[in-house]
């Protein structure tokens, strides 16, 4: 059996296959024969492959777009840009508050409505930032 399938409904949830998929990726980051050095550069510095950097943007780019998408094609009318009071109700409901929501609660509407658009940018569009030839728009991204 597999170790995504032993783990049986708790593996059911979409974060630990995403934390699979990227320990797989992080696994070629570090060189085979980095601790020996008699196989190193001169200096110790090795280079990570170009082609490992370019998966793990291509994975943080699917998260952050299916994270967005997601909201979107969903049938809540709370995320669509003819409603977006979905951070009226968060701050009440949310798993895990912290000292600052009450505050947060009672932030004008504007301002809730301000968060659900920054949301949507952040997770529709920045993504497009990871995959571009720039270094510092990827940054940005």
């Amino acid at each position: 059996r597999s170790f995504m399938s032993v783990g049986g409904v708790f593996y059911g949830y979409g974060w630990e296959p995403q934390l699979a998929e990227l320990a797989f990726h992080a696994m070629f980051l570090v060189p085979l024969l980095s601790m020996d050095p008699f196989f190193g550069s001169k200096s110790g510095v090795f280079a990570v492959p170009t082609l490992v950097l370019w998966a793990i943007r291509f994975y943080l780019f699917k998260i952050m777009l299916g994270a967005g998408l997601i909201k979107i094609k969903s049938s809540d009318k709370k995320w669509k840009p003819g409603d977006m009071s979905t951070m009226y109700y968060f701050y009440e409901t949310q798993p895990v508050p912290n000292p600052f929501s009450r505050q947060f609660h009672f932030m004008p509407k504007a301002w809730h409505k301000f968060e659900v658009w920054s949301n949507h940018f952040v997770e529709l569009v920045a993504p497009f930032l990871l995959l571009l030839p720039f270094r510092k728009w990827r940054i940005s991204g």
